[in-house]
């Protein structure tokens, strides 16, 4: 059966495109099919994956025409990233930062990625929503929308406020509009071999427990290039950040199946 996994924080700079890019690259090296749904205005997920049409439809385009009732079809922006296994994306642009305003009077606001979504969900096996760093109405789409959430987590002392509040949102959603919400867990990302780094995991896991993923996201430089060639680090041979989200991916699937 279809899930859908939304990847959330707060705060910025946690690593959550390339998480979800390699996260999706990983599935589908697994033999899943995915789809990725850019809910960023950033575009930083859509940019990764090879998307530079200016002219083409995004996300934005087609919530802004479902909720003036138009018929849409969400194949017509679908995009094929060649270079990651053929992983199947929905782009972003600066237009869905409009999103929030023109979204603020429609009736069910928090469920229309919902509805968008269940036209097509059927056809994959994972899809996976990027979020803007935000606790606004588009990350709201986005968990009411999910199976399962995904915090990737910084380790540094400022992300411990972001997650009390991430995850104070999951569990209003939980309870309220999304019952069958499950928080699969905190992946902590950018790890060194500092103390801060280290410190700030074990607190994690202290308030957290087993909510917190077994492995770590290192920090590396080659996170960055890779996200320049637009090819996951997944692909890459001998890549020790793309072997640590295999085993993120590997974990993943456990956890929402379990």
């Amino acid at each position: 059966m279809s899930k859908i996994l939304t990847v959330c924080n707060q705060k910025g700079g946690t690593s959550k495109s390339t998480s979800v890019v390699n996260l999706g690259a990983a599935l589908q090296l697994m033999g899943k099919k995915v789809l990725i749904v850019d809910m960023d205005p950033q575009g930083d997920a859509s940019t990764y994956l090879g998307f530079d049409d200016e002219n083409a439809d995004t996300i934005s385009q087609m919530i802004e025409r479902f909720i003036r009732g138009e018929q849409i079809d969400l194949h017509d922006i679908i995009q094929v990233s060649e270079k990651n296994g053929g992983v199947e994306y929905i782009p972003a642009d600066l237009s869905l930062a409009g999103a929030e305003m023109y979204l603020v009077s429609v009736m069910s606001r928090e469920t229309v990625l919902r509805r968008l979504l269940s036209t097509i969900r059927d056809e994959y096996d994972y899809i996976l929503i990027d979020c803007q760093p935000s606790l606004g109405v588009l990350v709201l789409n986005a968990l009411v929308a999910a199976d399962g959430a995904i915090i990737p987590a910084q380790t540094q002392e400022f992300s411990r406020k972001a997650l009390k509040a991430i995850t104070d949102i999951i569990g209003q959603v939980q309870a309220t509009i999304n019952p069958n919400l499950k928080l699969l867990g905190i992946l902590p990302t950018m790890v060194d071999n500092t103390a801060m780094s280290k410190d700030t995991r074990k607190v994690f896991e202290d308030n957290y427990g087993e909510l917190v993923f077994p492995m770590n996201i290192s920090r590396s430089v080659t996170a960055a290039y890779s996200s320049k060639e637009k090819k996951a680090l997944c692909f890459k041979a001998n890549s020790k950040l793309g072997e640590e989200y295999r085993q993120f991916a590997d974990e993943v699937v456990r956890r929402i199946t379990a």
